[in-house]
């Protein structure tokens, strides 16, 4: 198993790069989002030969505050093989929570603080795994 860096087309990322038989597994992760803002990474991998692609899109609010309704945001993933599960990844401010079937992330948060390293993943029924770029979500006190 080798440990890679790469850098196309401004994303640049670390990657666990396993290669037994032209097969290769690997996982990639954009942390750009000052440009434009919207995270989006596609994740390729290859079994057997055929090259399975899945892509996740969504626009993390950044802000919120204590005993208000978060105004929240959808992340979406497509290719690889459906059904899709979403999950949050991080410590999240308790009060917030993403639909598992539907990656809607919602919620009223009950803490204050800044959350740093969020994210929201999604996992296709092959097992295979992408996320949004890592943020930081800021929820201030009442």
């Amino acid at each position: 198993m080798a440990n890679e860096k790469f850098k196309e087309g401004g994303a640049s990322g670390v990657g666990d790069l396993a290669r037994m038989g032209g097969d290769v597994e690997g996982t990639l992760t954009n942390n750009d989002l000052k440009h434009g803002g919207a995270g989006f990474w596609r994740d390729m991998v290859r079994m057997g030969g055929a090259v399975i692609s899945v892509g996740i899109s969504g626009t993390p609010v950044t802000s919120g505050t204590v005993d208000e309704p978060y105004d929240g945001f959808t992340v979406t993933a497509s290719g690889g093989t459906p059904p899709y599960t979403y999950a949050l990844v991080g410590t999240w401010p308790d009060g917030i929570a993403v639909d598992p079937s539907t990656g809607e992330v919602s919620g009223t948060p009950t803490e204050s603080g800044e959350f740093a390293n969020l994210s929201v993943s999604a996992t296709d029924a092959s097992s295979n795994t992408v996320q949004i770029p890592d943020f930081t979500l800021e929820i201030a006190a009442e």
